[in-house]
């Protein structure tokens, strides 16, 4: 659900969705990869069920081409991080950086779960491998590997759910197959967008650490029993 807030300078009202979007599309130009490239929209106009089973492959990776659903979803998961709703299913999710999803996933029964899982982790790599975490930008090529695991497992899964292919599961093996590309831009778009998605880059690493030191002890303190 898009939040409505006031750009501090403009003294605009803007909503997350649509900032976001903005800054993702503007920074999908500046990097050089535009929307959609090589779909061909007329591919599959006036063909009969036995072409397009024929030519199943063809038709599927002409489909992959298209990224308004990848862009779409991608400005709906920066939209979500200034939701607090959303954090307590991704909270349920997370595991750490450095852990495999996939010997966790094996221990749940639900194929729902399964696919939630995956994707809870392979959205945080991307968001921190293309946003917050410019310490991994050394291995950066392994967490990639694993983010496109990630979102690969998620459509896997997704698909075994629903009996087959959906659109989501569609986007799922997009960002599993461009995986870097996406963090690319969504490096690019922290570059451009200072007011909003660099500020900690100002901060310095001790002073960074210790105000997240200090909201641990924070929440820590609020868990306890008895805490109010």
């Amino acid at each position: 659900m898009p939040i409505k807030f006031t750009h501090v300078d403009l003294r605009e009202e803007d909503t997350t969705e649509s900032f976001f979007s903005h800054q993702f599309l503007s920074a999908r130009i500046k990097t050089g990869y535009e929307s959609n490239e090589g779909f061909d929209p007329i591919f599959t106009d006036g063909r009969s069920e036995e072409w397009l089973e024929a030519n199943w492959k063809e038709v599927k990776d002409n489909d992959l081409r298209y990224e308004e659903d990848v862009n779409q979803y991608i400005t709906l998961t920066l939209s979500e991080l200034a939701n607090p709703r959303s954090l307590a299913c991704v909270n349920e999710y997370l595991i750490d950086i450095n852990s495999d999803a996939g010997r966790i996933a094996v221990s749940l029964n639900s194929k729902s779960n399964r696919f939630t899982l995956f994707r809870v982790n392979a959205d945080f790599l991307l968001l921190n491998l293309g946003l917050f975490r410019s310490d991994l930008y050394q291995d950066s090529e392994a967490y990639m590997d694993k983010g496109g695991s990630y979102y690969f497992s998620a459509a896997t899964s997704l698909k075994s759910l629903q009996g087959g292919r959906t659109g989501l599961s569609d986007v799922m093996e997009k960002l599993s197959i461009n995986f870097g590309k996406y963090v690319e831009i969504l490096r690019q778009m922290k570059q451009d967008a200072d007011n909003y998605l660099s500020f900690h880059a100002k901060i310095p690493e001790t002073e960074l650490r210790q105000l997240e030191h200090l909201l641990t002890l924070e929440v820590q303190n609020k868990n306890k029993p008895g805490a109010g």
